[in-house]
C-alpha cells in the first residue's frame, strides 16, 4: 500500500509510495511535455476527480442520467441488436479522423 510522508527539509513537499504502473504513467505525461512536472499531473487529476465529484452531485446531471441514459442503458441491455459493437465504432471514429469518413 502506498505511504505519506512530509518532506524532511520542511518544505511544503510530500513524497508519496505509489505503484509502478502510476508512476511510469505520471513520467510518461511529464516527458512527453504535457505536463511540467509530477505536481502538475496530480494536480490536474485531483482537479478532474473534484469535478466529477462536483457533477454527481449535480440535480441536472441526476436528472439527465435518470431521464436520457437510464433509459437507453435499460432498452439496450433488453434488446442488444440496438447496440454497435466497439470495433465497428472505433473502425468509424478512424475512418472520420483520417478523412475517409
Amino acid at each position: 500500500m502506498g505511504g505519506m510522508s512530509a518532506a524532511p527539509d520542511g518544505d511544503d513537499l510530500v513524497t508519496l509510495a505509489v505503484p509502478a504502473d502510476v508512476a511510469a504513467a505520471v513520467k510518461a505525461r511529464v516527458e512527453t511535455g504535457e505536463y511540467a512536472d509530477p505536481g502538475e499531473v496530480l494536480r490536474n487529476g485531483l482537479r478532474l476527480l473534484s469535478e466529477e465529484d462536483d457533477a454527481l452531485g449535480d440535480p441536472e446531471v441526476e436528472k439527465w442520467l435518470r431521464a436520457v441514459v437510464a433509459p437507453i442503458a435499460e432498452a439496450t441491455l433488453a434488446d442488444p441488436s440496438r447496440s454497435v459493437p466497439a470495433d465497428q465504432v472505433r473502425a468509424h471514429l478512424a475512418a472520420k479522423r483520417s478523412g475517409r469518413g
